[in-house]
């Protein structure tokens, strides 16, 4: 099969592009990594990376390796960050949260909504034990199993754990 000539185009037209853009987020990864004690930072997921980093400022914490079921460990927490950029609805939605009980699990979770520029929007901190006894944590299932859990931010009702806010 041979690709269409507009495809064709449209793909040579976006090279250089895309090539910035992955040499732009290598800059931002190297220049994250100095703050990682230590973890390495997987993939190109510019919005994970900026709220795991985020969050240990935020507590004062240190990362932990990904074997780890929380991201940022300090004296009294272990938080578990989740990250979402933008204002659409899918914003709302955490990334998958493997285990909700035992005791390596999170104390916390924390929950960093950024901008459609990367700029901190807003952050929750919530009690992990309020959440799961309140059972805010839903199944995540994928082709009939279960992966995980998922939670969904509400900011009217979230509004008592909301810790910072770029309106305030």
């Amino acid at each position: 099969m041979e690709l269409p000539k507009n495809l064709l185009d449209l793909s040579a037209n976006l090279e250089s592009d895309f090539k910035d853009s992955k040499d732009t987020i290598q800059r931002i990864k190297q220049k994250l990594q100095k703050h990682a004690d230590g973890k390495e930072l997987k993939g190109e997921e510019i919005t994970g990376w900026l709220g795991e980093i985020y969050g240990k400022i935020i507590l004062s914490g240190k990362l932990v390796p990904d074997s780890h079921d929380y991201d940022v460990e300090t004296l009294d927490k272990r938080v578990s960050v989740k990250a979402r950029k933008g204002a659409s609805g899918s914003w709302q939605v955490s990334g998958i949260i493997p285990r909700i009980l035992g005791a390596e699990c999170p104390t916390h979770l924390m929950f960093i909504q950024f901008t459609d520029d990367y700029l901190i929007n807003r952050i929750w901190l919530f009690p992990w034990e309020k959440l799961r006894d309140t059972g805010r944590f839903k199944s995540k299932t994928v082709r009939g199993g279960q992966r995980g859990y998922y939670i969904r931010i509400k900011p009217k009702i979230d509004e008592s754990y909301l810790i910072y806010s770029i309106e305030h």
